[in-house]
């Protein structure tokens, strides 16, 4: 590939050099003659440069380098919400993030080997392995079926050929649905199967723009191209998710009326075409979490650095008794106040604790859950209600048989606890979709209260036995956590690497409990101010944990490093 780019040194000196070298240091091209005299100058031999035709295989890598909001180029990175930032971005939307916030070559200095560009890599891979089993399953489901298929003829022509030519009109009739069935079984695959291809070149595209960039790739680039990609890798492992549980395997086969050869005038049709089915997946590693910058970012890991430091700690204004709390994404604060049996309210503040307004709620709360900075949803009674808390509008309400406690919102699905029911699943719009059949029987004795979320796993805990339970998004069985738990579990909540945060009431602690439920640590406890602490929640994306007290007016936010 012939040179574009004019070698830098050569044009501030009026000659037009092309550059056959880049210098990253420099972000500038040399010629051959300049190269040499680059090379060997004190100040830049240590400067990295590269081949100018390798340059032009990765400049058109799109890594976004400056900031969309300020167009300045990315010079900070935000430990604590695990993004590049630029000067203007600190005032203004990082003010209280000043103690953890490092330069960009700092965070980056560690790009090419960090767990993230390695994570990154491996879920590439991880999809490729698992397009091209999924690949092999349907092409040989699709084999089979053909010899299933013609194994299905013979039988039908073998017992054509035991009764009279009345039987002509049926037998077409049969051979008509089993080539209908059969067509519709292969077109099934075959569209399942140009969206998996799509899918596999776009995967192999991303592999070797990452086997480039992380050889001949600058650092920053590294760093921030990973951030962009994990995000893109995770939709299109979502989009072929979606469209692999919709595939079914099919199994052809033939049903003969049993009286068909002693009966052939009492019968009208040979039999039925019977095709069993069932589903076909396409099974991925999931990817792991972790910031760039940081080499190491196991789950263990994150539950045993995790600490709080407190951002601001404000007085409610209230009257009677709070019972649920949340971190809307813009920052705001939730917090539900129960008045009586018939009257309670939500009451909205900014995260400097300064109050904005009351929103009601008619009726005796218990807990609610954000869906998006619009719309929260609610459980009262045996109610659970969807509001437009912009509009001070209600949207949906559902009303249950027995009480609705505990409520959490996760992946588009609203999850309410009933009392003698268990774990009811809605949309966003509140349709049913169905109560999920759990293994965890203890759900529906009436002990558990509170309930959270995580991509793949359910938390609740046990006011009276004083335990945690785990299952999965099935009802399955995990673990029980009851070891030197303390007394009267109320709110919980759960972080990016499913760790728990978890507060007793009576006991004035804060726990954190490790996301296999093998160990706990205290974070806070009563010499931190907690007095009857009832609820908690933890914000994923702004890494902020808001706790609030029963017994006076003092609520927390923290940001959790």
């Amino acid at each position: 590939m012939s040179s574009d780019i004019l070698c830098g040194p050569c044009g501030r000196t009026d000659k037009h050099g092309n550059a056959q070298e880049w210098c990253y240091n420099c972000m500038e091209g040399f010629c051959h003659d300049c190269e040499q005299v680059h090379k060997y100058r004190n100040v830049t031999r240590d400067h990295k440069l590269i081949p100018i035709d390798d340059f032009h295989e990765i400049e058109n890598d799109r890594v976004n380098i400056k900031c969309d909001k300020h167009e300045k180029v990315f010079y900070l990175y935000c430990k604590t919400h695990d993004v590049a930032i630029c000067v203007d971005c600190l005032p203004s939307q990082h003010k209280h993030c000043n103690a953890f916030v490092i330069s960009i070559h700092e965070a980056a200095k560690n790009a090419k080997r960090s767990t993230a560009f390695e994570d990154l890599d491996d879920s590439i891979g991880n999809a490729l392995d698992a397009i091209k089993h999924f690949n092999n399953s349907c092409n040989a489901a699709e084999r089979s079926i053909e010899l299933q298929e013609q194994t299905v003829k013979k039988s039908i022509r073998e017992m054509r050929f035991k009764i009279n030519k009345k039987l002509d009109e049926i037998e077409k009739k049969m051979l008509d649905e089993l080539s209908e069935q059969y067509g519709n079984c292969k077109s099934k695959y075959t569209e399942v199967l140009n969206q998996v291809n799509k899918m596999d070149k776009k995967m192999q595209g991303l592999r070797e723009q990452t086997s480039k960039l992380k050889h001949i790739g600058s650092n920053i680039k590294v760093f921030l191209r990973t951030l962009q990609l994990n995000k893109l890798i995770q939709n299109e492992v979502q989009t072929v998710k979606l469209v692999t549980t919709t595939i079914k395997e099919y199994k052809f086969g033939v049903e003969i009326h049993p009286k068909l050869i002693s009966l052939v005038n009492d019968v009208d049709n040979f039999g039925k075409i019977k095709v069993d089915e069932k589903t076909m997946s396409l099974s991925f590693k999931d990817a792991k979490v972790g910031q760039a910058q940081m080499v190491q970012t196991a789950a263990d890991q994150s539950f045993n650095r995790t600490r709080l430091q407190l951002r601001q700690k404000f007085k409610l204004n209230r009257k009677k008794n709070v019972c649920a709390c949340t971190v809307l994404q813009n920052g705001q604060l939730l917090i539900a106040n129960v008045h009586s049996y018939v009257y309670s309210e939500i009451m909205e503040y900014n995260e400097d604790g300064r109050h904005i307004r009351d929103i009601p709620v008619p009726g005796k709360l218990f807990d609610l859950t954000v869906i998006d900075n619009n719309r929260i949803a609610v459980t009262y009674g045996n109610h659970m209600m969807i509001m437009d808390i912009e509009n001070n509008r209600v949207d949906t309400k559902i009303t249950f048989e027995r009480r609705c406690l505990g409520i959490s919102y996760e992946n588009e699905i609203i999850y309410a606890l009933v009392v003698n029911e268990g774990i009811v699943k809605f949309d966003t719009s509140g349709n049913r979709l169905y109560t999920m059949c759990t293994e965890c029987k203890f759900i529906d004795t009436g002990n558990v209260f509170c309930i959270t979320t995580t991509k793949d796993r359910i938390y609740c805990t046990d006011y009276y036995n004083n335990e945690i339970y785990c299952c999965s998004m099935t009802g399955k069985y995990i673990w029980t956590f009851t070891d030197k738990f303390p007394f009267d579990t109320q709110g919980i909540s759960a972080d990016s690497e499913h760790n728990l945060f978890v507060v007793g009431r009576n006991s004035n602690h804060l726990i954190m409990i490790k996301h296999n439920g093998t160990v706990s640590k205290v974070l806070l406890t009563e010499s931190d101010g907690l007095n009857n602490p009832v609820p908690v929640h933890y914000n994923r994306d702004n890494k902020l944990l808001l706790i609030c007290n029963e017994s006076n007016e003092d609520a927390f936010l923290y940001s959790v490093v």
